[in-house]
């Protein structure tokens, strides 16, 4: 029994040191510019109707993308932003598809995946208000199956009137500029990886969450995939450089 128990911790600590990490970075197009914060980039898009950012989190152990999206609304009306406005595709043009939070769940329930979105469902099952006017946080436990207990904090962000409308009014600016990207950071240090489901983003409103897409198909690094978000009439281009570290 405790020749079988060794050789299984052998085995374990020989699968941590043997796995593979990965680096994610964007490249920056037309109308962009990588930055960086407390040593991880980030880049965003600012159009007319509204701005997106786009953060690279993870390659997970089996593969998966991870990405921090945040979303806000700079039109006179609401808008509906979740998965469905979300596209992933690879160098080729290949799609890759992005799981929605009901996927993810789904997974989680059937055990042996578990430990591979368990740090993706952070935010999992915390309502999500269509509408907030101040900052707001929610506190919860969820049970994986085996017993282990994992808890999370989910905060929604709301620019202020002021700051929002000030970027709007001078939008093209770097004032405008300075000041969304300054909303679309403060909602994603907010949400605390929680996983984005559709939710109504009003006027001057700021929303977002983690989105997960699957692995890269082929063999090969570094590879380039592209990230594509169609909302509020406009589309938002973003593409990334996949290198393998080890």
């Amino acid at each position: 029994m405790k020749k079988t128990i060794a050789a299984g911790l052998m085995m374990a600590t020989c699968l941590s040191a043997c796995a593979s990490t990965y680096r994610i970075t964007p490249i920056a197009a037309a109308g962009q510019k990588v930055r960086y914060e407390q040593g991880v980039p980030t880049t965003d898009k600012i159009r007319s109707n509204g701005s997106v950012k786009v953060t690279p989190v993870k390659v997970a152990d089996n593969g998966r993308l991870v990405f921090a999206v945040a979303a806000l609304n700079t039109s006179d009306r609401p808008s509906n932003f979740g998965v469905q406005n979300i596209s992933v595709t690879d160098a080729a043009g290949g799609s890759i598809h992005v799981y929605d939070h009901d996927e993810l769940v789904r997974e989680a329930k059937n055990r042996a995946t578990w430990a591979a979105v368990a740090a993706a469902l952070a935010g999992a099952g915390a309502a999500v208000a269509a509408n907030q006017n101040a900052y707001r946080t929610t506190n919860a436990t969820m049970t994986a199956p085996g017993g282990r207990i994992y808890t999370y904090r989910a905060r929604n962000y709301d620019p202020t009137a002021a700051a929002v409308g000030t970027a709007a009014a001078a939008a093209g600016t770097t004032a405008a500029m300075i000041g969304i990207r300054d909303a679309l950071d403060k909602t994603l240090a907010g949400l605390h990886g929680q996983i984005l489901q559709t939710t109504t983003i009003d006027p001057n409103t700021a929303w977002g969450g983690k989105v997960v897409a699957d692995k890269l198909p082929g063999k090969g690094w570094p590879r380039e995939v592209a990230v594509k978000i169609d909302w509020n009439g406009e589309r938002f281009p973003f593409r990334f450089r996949v290198e393998k570290e080890k």
